[in-house]
């Protein structure tokens, strides 16, 4: 089986990160790259991608794209559903990956509330971890969709830090505390003062504080998925002088009468079949899963047994958004899930 691909946005973070894992999948051919503004060899502008140095960068439009078995679209906030509707026209049966966030939520007034603007058709949800207390598995859902709304990075590291309690009954989703440390590709490839290295470097620079951050809703829809009756989430990330990697330390309410051994066997049981969300026998660290498509989760209930403190690490390039959207499509094609994907990380 060979599966052509075309990825919009290929000069960005998300979009290079995507080539990327894709140039290691047995059953992918990239076929085109498109760009908005950029143009020339692709090597011009991601010269780490060495086997596709020589591609010419084509222009963003939907004639370009449609004439593949997948296309990813790594495009700004609101860009995915018109430049969808005109690949729709030309070719029904493609399945569409959006790396972006304009297709994660279900709820059309917390996207209007969050994002500033007219809400867009859910997707499926690109996280196949994801525990859901009724209907079909997450899995299942990806099998059956032609239309991947890839997770976000931080969604993903909270999700995975709080919904194996949720999904046990220990906590209600109440209360939730998440800090994280960011690596500075999170906030994209865009020229702006504060990523600027003589910024980032020996600082740390809290960002999307007193709970803005866009994740927020997504991050409440996940842990509702796993059977939380009401989500409060105080959100604060950071971001930390390293290119990649999240760090999300997240404490989570339980409820009386929980035990260390309840934490434990909770966690071990919802991970314990899990390709790429694994637990760790030790507090995890952001080095270790740099370039792999592992997530790292590790619990422990606080000595007053009030609340857990969950600690998940990523890549949020990986595991947070080409890794996950992979996953997403290898089952959208009947691919086994781990085809082209590694849990291997680059240390030290």
């Amino acid at each position: 089986m060979s599966i052509t691909v075309g990825i919009a946005g290929a000069t960005g973070y998300a979009g290079g990160e995507a080539i990327r894992v894709l140039l290691a999948h047995p059953e992918a051919k990239i076929k085109t790259l498109a760009a908005h503004s950029s143009r020339g060899a692709f090597g011009d502008h991601q010269p780490h991608l060495r086997p596709l140095a020589d591609v010419q960068l084509q222009p963003l439009c939907a004639e370009v794209l449609a004439d593949h078995d997948v296309v990813i679209l790594g495009l700004p906030h609101g860009a995915s559903a018109a430049m969808t509707a005109e690949i729709e026209k030309l070719n029904p049966q493609a399945l569409i990956v959006d790396l972006g966030a304009d297709h994660r939520l279900e709820d059309a007034r917390a996207w209007e509330e969050f994002y500033g603007s007219q809400a867009c058709e859910p997707w499926t949800y690109g996280m196949p971890e994801l525990i859901r207390q009724h209907g079909p598995s997450q899995r299942e859902r990806l099998a059956e969709t032609k239309r991947i709304a890839a997770p976000g990075c931080n969604a993903s590291a909270v999700t995975f830090a709080a919904q194996p309690a949720v999904a046990a009954g220990l906590a209600t989703g109440e209360d939730i505390v998440a800090i994280l440390a960011v690596g500075y590709s999170g906030a994209g490839k865009s020229p702006k003062t504060h990523l600027l290295a003589s910024e980032a470097i020996e600082s740390s620079a809290p960002y999307a504080v007193g709970g803005t951050h866009r994740h927020i809703p997504e991050i409440g829809q996940n842990l509702r998925a796993a059977g939380a009756s009401n989500v409060s989430l105080s959100f604060t990330p950071t971001l930390v002088p390293m290119s990649r990697g999240i760090l999300a330390t997240v404490s989570i309410p339980v409820n009386e009468g929980t035990s260390a051994d309840d934490v434990l066997d909770a966690y071990q049981k919802a991970l314990e079949n899990e390709p790429f969300v694994a637990w760790s026998e030790s507090w995890p660290t952001t080095g270790i899963t740099v370039g792999s498509n592992l997530a790292l989760v590790h619990a422990e209930l606080d000595r007053d047994k009030r609340r857990i403190t969950a600690i998940c690490a990523l890549d949020n390039l990986v595991k947070g958004t080409a890794g996950a959207a992979t996953q997403s499509i290898n089952l959208a094609l009947g691919l086994e899930e781990t085809l082209g994907l590694s849990q291997v990380g680059v240390a030290p």
